[in-house]
């Protein structure tokens, strides 16, 4: 089953600023450019700005987690992490502001295997645990 990614208002300004940034740059830097360093420099440094805008957007839209029968699959853009739900040992919510694979403010770690752990946030934290506990044996300890 597929679960999104929950996505606050702070991070929506911060990713869709960034982006229009990007793309703002990409087209308003071509003349200029043009007009000093040639059609070659300025084409390059707007190739890279704009796909620079879009690894952004990818990042946006392509934020979610799959739950299969034995596994969860974590998507980040172009970044994907498999968890096996066996190895999950706790979720915990957390308000850390830690570089993650979260969209929001409210957050969760995730503990698994020995020592690992990664921090995720999807929209509905009930029905996702839930989920995760029908395809195990012994329910995972969920600490909100």
């Amino acid at each position: 089953m597929k679960f999104h990614a929950n996505k606050d208002i702070t991070y929506r300004v911060l990713i869709w600023t960034s982006a229009l940034l990007f793309f703002g740059l990409s087209a308003g830097l071509f003349i200029p450019v043009y007009n000093e360093a040639g059609l070659a420099a300025s084409l390059i440094i707007s190739l890279i700005l704009g796909i620079s805008g879009l690894f952004i957007l990818w990042f946006w839209f392509c934020t979610f987690y799959i739950v299969t029968n034995h596994v969860l699959i974590i998507y980040f853009g172009p970044f994907k992490r498999k968890i096996q739900l066996d190895s999950i040992k706790k979720i915990e919510k957390t308000y850390a502001q830690i570089a993650s694979i979260a969209l929001s403010k409210e957050r969760y770690f995730i503990y698994y295997n020995t020592y690992d752990y990664t921090i995720i946030a999807p929209e509905d934290i009930e029905k996702f645990v839930q989920f995760i506990n029908e395809r195990r044996s012994n329910p995972v300890e969920f600490l909100k």
